[in-house]
C-alpha cells in the first residue's frame, strides 16, 4: 500500500485492497493461543488527499472472522468494520529543543520519510486495534457451568447454585 506523492493529485485518489487472510500473521505470531482466525478477506478502502506535502488519509477496513467465544467456547462469526483518519507530514530532520505539549491533532498525525508513504503498517494497525479483547457469541451469553462444564445455553446442569471456588472459601471468613 505505497503511494508516491507526486501521484496523489490535490482533489484525491480512492484506492481498494484485498488482503489474504494470512496478511496479518508475522504480526500476530507472539499471540501463543489466538482465539479467532480471518475467515475472510481483508477489505481496505483508502481516500488520500493531499494539501502541499501534507496528507490526509482515511481508510476504512472490513472482514469478517471466526472466533471462540470467551464465555461458552463455542465458535461463532462476526464482521469486523473500522473506519480511520490520520494526516501524514514529512518527518521533521531535527528532534525540537525543548518540551512540546502535544494537542489532540498531534496525536492524529504521523510521518513520512522520502516521496513516498507507505500505508501498510498504519492499515495494519487499525485492523487490530478494532479487535475486541474478549469476544462473545451473544451479550447474553450464560457460559459454562463452572462445576460440571455444561453449556448453560444449550442445557441446564443439577449442579448446587451456591457453588464457590475453592480458591476464595477462605475469604468467606472475613467480617468487613
Amino acid at each position: 500500500m505505497k503511494f508516491r506523492l507526486e501521484d496523489i493529485p490535490k482533489e484525491g485518489v480512492e484506492a481498494t485492497f484485498s488482503q489474504d487472510e494470512g496478511w496479518l500473521d508475522e504480526r500476530l505470531r507472539v499471540e501463543e493461543k489466538r482465539t479467532f482466525r480471518f475467515a475472510s478477506p481483508i477489505a481496505v478502502h483508502l481516500n488520500l488527499s493531499k494539501l502541499g506535502r501534507v496528507v490526509q488519509v482515511k481508510s476504512r477496513v472490513e472482514t469478517k472472522l471466526q472466533w471462540l467465544c470467551a464465555r461458552c467456547l463455542e465458535t461463532f462469526s462476526m464482521v469486523l468494520a473500522s473506519e480511520y483518519g490520520t494526516t501524514l507530514k514529512p518527518r521533521p530532520d531535527f528532534p525540537p529543543a525543548e518540551e512540546v505539549e502535544l494537542t489532540r491533532g498531534d496525536l492524529e498525525t504521523d510521518f513520512y520519510n522520502g516521496e513516498e508513504i507507505d500505508l501498510t503498517s498504519l492499515v495494519q494497525d487499525q485492523v487490530l486495534l478494532a479487535l475486541p479483547q474478549k469476544a462473545v457469541c451473544r451479550e447474553e451469553c450464560r457460559g459454562l457451568c463452572p462445576r460440571c462444564g455444561k453449556n448453560l445455553n444449550r442445557e441446564v446442569c443439577s449442579c448446587p447454585s451456591g457453588f464457590m471456588d475453592p480458591r476464595f472459601e477462605a475469604l468467606k471468613n472475613i467480617k468487613v
